[in-house]
């Protein structure tokens, strides 16, 4: 397993909100002050899992964390 850090210039960025909105329908569902915040990403075998935290969420008014995993070859990260 490798934890990797998308920055906002790569191709992936875009890649990964779009399907938060898809679940969410919207990259900010803003509630008093919050909206969803990116944390990581980690690699395991052939996918790559994106988390993402909300900390008052609309729904709950409470955190809530959403995991989006993809097929890792979708991905151009940059390696050192």
């Amino acid at each position: 397993m490798s934890i990797v850090w998308i920055d906002a210039q790569q191709p992936d960025w875009e890649i990964m909100w779009q399907e938060l909105i898809k679940l969410e329908g919207s990259a900010d569902c803003e509630n008093n002050g919050e909206v969803w915040q990116y944390m990581g990403s980690k690699i395991e075998g052939q996918e790559i899992t994106h988390t993402f935290r909300h900390r008052s969420h609309p729904l709950t008014n409470d955190y809530q964390y959403q995991k989006i995993t993809m097929p890792y070859e979708n991905y151009l990260l940059e390696r050192d």
